[in-house]
């Protein structure tokens, strides 16, 4: 959506003429999500729903099927209240535990999903194999999000670079991945990080609120490959085959060897990314912005799917679903 037809639909706002402009030239189909399975129990009663959580889903639902991305945004309320009731429970009574934090609730939940990897949903799938479809689903847009904002962090976060540009200018999800993934991180830095460089000349702009790359016109099309091909290798990461990655004389592997960190991955690196960016508005809405296309929506469509499991399976832990009452997600992907 251009700049001109956002301020004439902020002038003259309608939701018709928003959904117009959205679509466009675009043929989105939208069965998918008009025939999702939702999250339900047939064991909840008045006095046993997740009432908070569920108030959330609703909202969530009600933007379906034309905006996942704001239906995400409700979803993640669902997520957030069900992940930290899990991590209270968990610390009941314990007094060293004096404040609530994401990252602490989310560990929890995740490392506790881990160890129901082998758990059955239907005769045919377990939890692991269920998040295993999950991930066989990621779109290359998704893949190539995380690539760009890893590759953006190593160039902000340049240790040799005589711009001293301070760190507050990289994303916290570009943090989270050099935190939590160091040897993977160090892997990547050392080829794609370090090519990805050669090609930048990174500063502040005038506004002092958002950071220039200054890639050179010839380079640009460099870039973009070499987004695409870390894409290519944090899919063969994530689906179990590895990677090898190659600079000069420096070669690595990047592999994840655990359910718990394939969880990770998707959890903290994919989900949470998402949700940080869209919240703090980091980035152009989704379905607004002028670079818009039909892998824009597919890829929406898939982070609601993934948030809507990972609910799921928050709310199976919290004792909320039965590992059977599960296998709706199975009829979503």
């Amino acid at each position: 959506m251009h700049n001109q037809s956002i301020i004439n639909l902020i002038k003259n706002y309608s939701r018709e003429e928003h959904l117009r402009l959205m679509q466009g030239t675009l043929n989105i189909d939208y069965s998918k999500l008009k025939s999702l399975s939702p999250i339900y129990s047939e064991r909840w009663t008045k006095d046993s729903v997740p009432y908070v959580a569920k108030t959330h889903v609703i909202d969530a639902y009600y933007s379906l099927p034309e905006r996942p991305d704001i239906a995400f945004t409700s979803l993640w309320k669902a997520i957030n209240n069900s992940y930290n009731n899990y991590y209270l429970k968990q610390v009941f009574g314990n007094p060293s535990c004096k404040q609530l934090s994401d990252t602490k609730s989310l560990e929890k939940v995740l490392e506790h999903i881990a160890n129901d990897a082998n758990r059955i949903i239907t005769a045919e799938h377990t939890i692991d194999s269920l998040v295993g479809l999950y991930i066989e689903k990621i779109p290359d847009k998704t893949y190539r999000f995380v690539a760009s904002y890893i590759l953006k962090g190593m160039a902000i976060m340049d240790p040799s670079s005589s711009n001293n540009l301070s760190e507050i200018y990289a994303l916290s999800s570009y943090k989270t991945f050099k935190n939590k993934f160091a040897d993977i991180h160090n892997t990547i830095e050392k080829t794609y990080g370090a090519k990805y460089r050669d090609i930048c000349s990174v500063d502040v702009a005038s506004d002092k609120a958002t950071v220039q790359f200054n890639i050179e016109e010839s380079s640009k099309d460099k870039s973009r490959k070499l987004i695409h091909s870390l894409a290519e290798s944090l899919k063969g990461m994530l689906e179990g085959n590895g990677a090898e990655l190659k600079n000069g004389n420096f070669s690595g592997k990047i592999e994840l060897l655990s359910f718990q960190q394939r969880l990770y991955f998707l959890f903290f690196i994919i989900l949470y990314s998402v949700r940080n960016n869209n919240t703090h508005g980091n980035v152009a809405s989704r379905m607004n912005s002028a670079y818009t296309n039909t892998e824009s929506f597919e890829a929406a469509e898939y982070i609601f799917l993934l948030g809507h499991m990972f609910l799921s399976l928050i709310m199976y832990r919290n004792g909320d679903l039965l590992p059977s009452e599960l296998k709706f997600n199975l009829e979503n992907i």
